[in-house]
């Protein structure tokens, strides 16, 4: 069991106030203070520190940020463990982001479904900043995700390395590409803020002196779904993963946009809070999810 001074400095540390974190936790503000300062007294260590007044984690401050989310997420798992034992029922909690969850893994997870009849599945679809939120809460206990995430707060193992492609509709006047500036002329089909998909559009984009922004017209939309049937109605272009859209490209509804130097993976990972004490189970479940 946690102790209720470590869920206090948690939220301290979520919105970096001890006034906000107060309203949060129905306490007042000098409780707050204490609840701190018996941790830094019982580690003896200074957590946060103030810089142009703004509140931010000591390195030793976060290292116990990571270890009490990691103690966290464990707990909740554990509590979770002692239900099932009672109820002879097991279940399997985890997530995945949305390329993921919809062209990824559903094969792998009928076969893993089909021989684990026990198993009760509880599967969350997200993008890759909302899934690690519920993983740092314990709400799941891993997921499958195709963004960008800390490793250094995160175990993982690696499921694929998928391609990412530019694409458009069938009929779109636009084949091949010389200059990635071309392209800015064109509307962009992009996801919302906190996808994987879109973040390594982003990278991309900074990496070689380019922004979102320079885009004439930058439409958002959180479904992929809804992307691809705007792209066959030649509403503008998008940047996806080639799994996603490799039924499309088939079908010659899509087109892949030839883009001279353009070529682009990015890993899809199974990912786990780092040194939790059931990372044998998890990459257990990776093994017979995964293979």
């Amino acid at each position: 069991m946690l102790d209720f001074r470590v869920e206090t400095f948690l939220c301290v540390c979520k919105y970096r106030s001890y006034t906000k974190a107060a309203e949060k936790l129905n306490l007042t503000q000098p409780g707050v203070s204490q609840h701190i300062r018996y941790i830094e007294k019982y580690y003896q260590t200074k957590l946060f520190t103030y810089a142009n007044k703004t509140l931010l984690l000591t390195p030793f401050g976060e290292k116990l940020r990571s270890a009490m989310i990691s103690a966290k997420h464990d707990n909740q798992h554990l509590k979770n463990s002692f239900r099932e034992m009672t109820s002879e029922k097991k279940h399997l909690k985890f997530g995945a982001t949305l390329t993921v969850g919809e062209f990824a893994i559903p094969q792998k997870l009928s076969g893993f479904m089909n021989e684990n009849p026990q198993i009760q599945v509880e599967l969350t679809i997200a993008n890759t900043c909302e899934l690690l939120s519920l993983l740092n809460e314990g709400t799941i206990d891993f997921a499958v995700i195709e963004g960008y995430f800390p490793k250094s707060e995160y175990d993982y193992r690696l499921v694929s390395d998928e391609e990412y492609v530019g694409v458009c509709g069938g009929a779109y006047p636009l084949d091949e590409i010389h200059r990635f500036a071309d392209l800015f002329a064109h509307r962009i089909l992009v996801r919302e803020k906190g996808s994987g998909t879109k973040e390594v559009l982003v990278n991309y984009l900074y990496e070689h002196g380019y922004s979102l922004n320079d885009f004439s017209n930058i439409s958002v939309i959180n479904n992929i779904h809804t992307i691809k049937q705007l792209l066959e109605n030649n509403c503008g272009i998008s940047f996806l993963y080639k799994t996603a859209v490799d039924r499309e490209l088939r079908a010659g509804t899509l087109k892949q946009i030839s883009i001279n130097g353009f070529h682009v993976t990015h890993e899809f990972n199974f990912v786990w809070r780092k040194n939790s004490i059931f990372k044998n189970e998890y990459i257990s479940v990776y093994r017979e999810l995964m293979k």
